[in-house]
């Protein structure tokens, strides 16, 4: 997940609300305020396919949001 620009399109959803629509950084910082609850259910998803995924569920979100380059952006 290194190689996904932060400021690449994506969108931070659940099945049944879109939390976020921006940055990877934007989306991954809303995360961050989710309630546990909310976060279990909901992924991101990239507007162009990277490292071969465009959805990153919960876990992979998890590692993004303690990533510190997340502060810098």
């Amino acid at each position: 997940m290194s190689e996904i620009p932060w400021y690449s399109e994506a969108s931070l959803v659940s099945p049944r609300h879109v939390f976020c629509v921006g940055s990877l950084a934007q989306c991954v910082r809303k995360w961050n305020t989710l309630a546990e609850i909310e976060r279990i259910s909901t992924h991101i998803r990239l507007a162009k396919q990277y490292e071969g995924r465009m959805k990153l569920d919960g876990g992979d979100v998890a590692t993004l949001a303690v990533h510190p380059e997340l502060k810098r952006v």
